[in-house]
């Protein structure tokens, strides 16, 4: 009687809204866990401390509790059978369009049914209200059964979009290079003219600078080609600056 009490408490604070933890977290201690390491795992299964130190083997088959809820090891959708639910279409290949229209007739009609019942004699509601709810979860449980169709078609569509945005992104990649590739063309186009100038400008220096030398006196020489010198180095410094752009 005091186990079944025990057990019994235990569920009752699983299946509250913030349960508690379990009554071994206690076990969880420094001690334990140094003690654990000096046995081994062989030894510890035989204590019964240390063994809640251990973790269980994931399960294979079956179903486990969480928190006071049972749940199924393998991830599938319950049969109608094993909820205790009547099915309300038949076994084996079925049209679940056409079943699903008719299902959806037959909620309409049970309801209409419900509402007559209640007129005439509302004690007996129940037994329609227990017929609509199996119509529904017989609704329910059909239109689980295309998730799996859904999750494929669902990850085909996230698919195809992230095909065509890195297609778009690629198209704008190429389109930003063949911009790029323009521009360099015409900033060569632009460096070779003004190099041309330049190099006139320079000729043009030049010649005005033996223009001088001819026409002015031996004394002023000097100022001149100091003159003409700053000029001329200026040209050559923007032709050099301009042949390694």
């Amino acid at each position: 009687m005091q186990d079944s009490s025990q057990q019994d408490a235990a569920g009752q604070q699983l299946d509250a809204m913030y349960p508690s933890p379990p009554d071994y977290y206690s076990i969880f201690t420094n001690d334990n866990i140094q003690r654990l390491s000096a046995a081994g795992d062989d030894s510890a299964l035989e204590d019964p401390e240390l063994r809640f130190l251990l973790p269980p083997p994931p399960p294979d088959s079956g179903s486990y509790t969480i928190f006071g809820r049972i749940w199924q090891v393998q991830d599938r959708l319950p049969s109608l059978s094993e909820q205790n639910i009547p099915q309300l279409y038949p076994e084996g290949p079925i049209d679940r369009i056409a079943e699903l229209k008719r299902l959806n007739r037959m909620a309409i009609f049970e309801f209409l049914d419900l509402i007559d019942v209640l007129v005439k004699d509302p004690s007996q509601y129940g037994a329609r209200t227990e017929r609509i709810r199996d119509v529904f979860v017989n609704i329910h449980h059909l239109i689980n059964e295309y998730r799996q169709h859904q999750a494929k078609e669902t990850l085909k569509l996230m698919l195809r979009e992230q095909i065509a945005s890195k297609r778009q992104a690629k198209e704008r990649t190429l389109s930003k290079c063949e911009e790029v590739k323009r521009n360099i063309e015409r900033l060569k186009v632009e460096a070779t003219k003004t190099r041309a100038e330049l190099s006139a400008a320079a000729a043009s220096e030049d010649s005005k600078y033996q223009q001088v030398e001819s026409d002015k006196p031996n004394d002023d020489s000097t100022t001149a080609d100091h003159i003409t010198q700053d000029g001329l180095a200026k040209i050559m410094v923007t032709l050099q600056g301009l042949r390694y752009a």
